[in-house]
């Protein structure tokens, strides 16, 4: 028989059970009826275990005495229990009032497969709503049917204060936290395609002549950059409504600080580039989780040319003009080089500055060739091992970094800050302002 873990490797999720408990008119039913179909379109194998409608089939023969909701519980429990080994998310909503009997649900599943959801709302409120006129017709009321409150659940939803969007939410989002392998594919293949169809909305523009306005620090803006960013937002916020987004044509949501995940998007990364009509730009998308990149894709429209990343899979390089897209196909995976000596510098076309200049001559005898390079791609040439050393020392942004860098950690590279700290993302100062050392090793330092 295989085992929980190869089912979920064939099915792409995690086995879970969601728990949701809570007086009856608390909104554990609605929230997990909603929190199902949303993981269902999510592309997640999901089903909802409904108490009350397992009491007209498989517990049709238990009354309402403490053993005989005890034994309902157990019965549920076994039923969620399989289901998660079979790879599904089980959704379970039901009263199951005593701490005990929940207890035990969660000790045959395992914590770590265990979500326990507590939806409670005031008396007052429950007995306003009353779907099953329980309290109206004196079956039910806090004194008559004590319900023992969780001890320690993963999520505490009060529906007298969250709306069913922000239940919903809060959920899923707890879900994303236990997925986070098997979400990431979902996420990057999301990003690819929305990279791609972003990428024919910019050469649409690249192939005419447009209007170029200027930002506050005197960066170009475009009708292309505008388009991309329009295109990517939709798609990501359609896809994942529940990841914060930092976006560099955007209003900042500063709601995404208080978000574990960040989508991090620059629509078109080297609009000078673009203006000039060299070919050198990119479309960047990024995923950020506890402040780390996690995912990232960078996209060259005129190179038809993919790198992308997720962490844990390593980094790819996709050429659409010659190779068939497989996610992780092992023929396109890419790793920096291994040098140490003959080193090749990438270096800005357009953001170049004499800070630069004058370490690259300090370390000319280690240096082979100079090749200068707009936007992402300079990364991305050294996670492809065409390259090994790019020192940055002017400006930049997260949403600049945030995919390359991704990109270059799971080719085995590294990406640090110009003092070579560690880089964090989704922060409340955007700005890079240390900038950043990317390297295939770390002896290759420049001093």
């Amino acid at each position: 028989m295989a085992d929980k873990a190869a089912r979920e490797k064939n099915i792409g999720q995690r086995g879970l059970v969601l728990w949701f408990t809570g007086p009856s008119g608390s909104g554990k039913s609605t929230i997990a009826v909603r929190v199902e179909a949303e993981l269902v379109r999510m592309g997640f194998a999901a089903y909802l275990l409904d108490g009350d409608n397992l009491r007209h089939g498989l517990n049709s023969d238990l009354g309402f005495s403490k053993e005989d909701r005890d034994e309902n519980i157990r019965r549920i429990g076994e039923v969620a229990n399989h289901f998660c080994e079979a790879g599904l998310v089980v959704l379970v909503a039901a009263i199951s009032p005593f701490e005990k009997a929940r207890q035990n649900a969660r000790e045959k599943t395992g914590s770590e497969n265990f979500f326990e959801i507590y939806v409670k709302a005031s008396e007052k409120t429950r007995r306003e709503r009353d779907p099953k006129g329980l309290y109206e017709k004196g079956i039910v009321s806090d004194s008559l049917a004590p319900y023992e409150e969780p001890k320690n659940p993963e999520i505490v939803i009060d529906t007298d204060e969250l709306s069913i969007d922000e239940s919903v939410a809060a959920v899923i989002r707890g879900v994303f936290e236990r997925q986070l392998e098997y979400l990431l594919p979902k996420l990057l293949e999301t990003a690819i395609f929305a990279a791609y169809d972003a990428g024919k909305e910019i050469l649409e523009v690249y192939k005419r002549d447009f209007a170029v306005e200027y930002k506050q620090d005197s960066s170009p803006l475009t009708e292309a950059d505008k388009k991309s960013n329009e295109l990517i937002c939709r798609r990501l916020f359609g896809y994942a409504p529940y990841i914060g987004m930092l976006a560099e044509e955007s209003a900042d949501d500063r709601a995404r600080l208080s978000n574990s995940f960040c989508f991090i998007v620059d629509p078109l990364d080297g609009t000078k580039e673009f203006v000039k009509k060299n070919g050198e730009f990119t479309v960047n998308i990024a995923l950020s989780h506890e402040n780390r990149p996690v995912m990232g894709v960078v996209y060259a429209p005129c190179q038809n040319k993919f790198w992308y990343a997720a962490l844990g899979y390593g980094a790819y390089a996709l050429d659409l003009g010659r190779d068939i897209f497989r996610l992780f196909d092992q023929n396109n995976r890419i790793r920096v080089s291994e040098k140490t000596d003959g080193l090749t510098v990438m270096k800005s076309r357009s953001h170049s500055d004499g800070k630069t200049e004058a370490l690259l001559e300090r370390n000319r005898h280690k240096i082979k060739g100079i090749a200068d390079f707009g936007s992402a791609l300079k990364g991305c040439m050294i996670a492809e091992g065409q390259a090994e050393v790019y020192y940055r020392f002017g400006l930049t942004s997260e949403w600049d970094t945030c995919a390359m860098q991704c990109v270059v950690e799971e080719a085995g590279g590294i990406f640090v800050q110009g003092d070579y700290s560690e880089m964090t993302y989704n922060r409340e100062n955007v700005l890079n302002e240390k900038g950043f050392v990317i390297l295939n090793r770390m002896e290759n330092k420049l001093e």
